[in-house]
């Protein structure tokens, strides 16, 4: 099976490219430039001309311009889905898997929530707006042009190249530093997802192309969630040190300290059961995977 995909040099295409190879499948990268690392490339520049002269049967959307979006890479990022979508056809592929933000949610909250598909979408920052804006557009496009499409909504990923704050922090807690943490981080909820999870939704979808039907939306992550402390536990085989509540109800107090905690030990947890339930596949929990990945 021949697969076009963007987001080759991301966190999750660097796992994803070597995987789908090892099933068999013929990679076609689509990225801002054109590196030498051994797979059929093109450029974006390739695509919106149509010169990618090769006929791609699922086209997976990984790319992301940038997770702190400014209002001009948020013209950017629903610019490339439109680019993406009209490439469609002179590809001759009928198959699109485009991979969202749960952010097109909300964000996380010091009270506990569970957000379905069902909920309805009220993103905060520009990420998720952008991100919403490009679902939108897919959707109605994918009717249009008669492609089949699911689209899925993502907690932060857990994987080797995570480079974001959350990744930094995971890669500290395994690192010979001291580490601490606070009570916040004992019983919040958060959902993750494991980069094993995603390696066996495509492996699910490759094995029965016809799961990618009906324009579906599905959450898509681990089958569980923990606390923030459970997972730097689990990264960890030092102990943590857990400072005292008044430390975290004297850090709340200040605005700028507040919202930092609120992306580390805010809740939020989204439900997978449509899509466990739709595509027959039982997800592993953070802790499964976890043990997976160290191995």
């Amino acid at each position: 099976m021949i697969i076009a995909l963007t987001g080759s040099s991301g966190s999750i295409g660097k796992e994803i490219i070597p995987f789908l190879q090892d099933l068999g499948h013929q990679i076609i990268t689509i990225s801002s430039s054109k590196p030498n690392d051994g797979v059929s490339n093109y450029s974006y520049a390739d695509l919106i001309s149509h010169s990618i002269e090769k006929r791609v049967d699922i086209f997976v959307h990984l790319a992301s311009l940038n997770a702190r979006l400014d209002d001009d890479n948020f013209d950017q990022e629903v610019t490339l889905a439109t680019n993406v979508m009209e490439a469609m056809h002179s590809l001759q592929c009928q198959k699109f898997i485009f991979f969202s933000t749960a952010k097109v949610y909300g964000d996380n909250s010091f009270i506990h929530q569970t957000f379905s598909e069902l909920a309805a979408p009220k993103p905060t920052c520009s990420y998720g707006k952008a991100k919403l804006q490009c679902e939108h557009l897919i959707m109605h496009r994918s009717e249009i042009l008669n492609i089949n499409t699911i689209i899925f909504r993502l907690p932060p990923v857990l994987n080797q190249f995570d480079s974001s704050n959350l990744g930094k922090l995971i890669q500290l807690s395994r690192s010979n530093f001291p580490m601490v943490s606070l009570t916040l981080g004992e019983d919040n909820q958060r959902s993750f997802l494991s980069i094993v999870n995603i390696k066996e939704i495509m492996r699910a979808i490759l094995k029965n192309p016809l799961l990618i039907r009906n324009n579906e939306i599905y959450n898509l992550a681990d089958s569980n969630y923990i606390s923030l402390n459970r997972l730097l536990r689990l990264n960890s085989s030092k102990y943590i040190l857990i400072l005292p509540k008044f430390v975290s109800y004297l850090a709340l107090k200040i605005p700028l300290i507040n919202r930092v905690l609120l992306k580390l030990y805010g809740n939020f947890v989204i439900e997978n059961s449509k899509l466990q339930s739709d595509m027959g596949v039982k997800l592993l929990t953070t802790e499964q995977s976890l043990n997976i990945i160290s191995k």
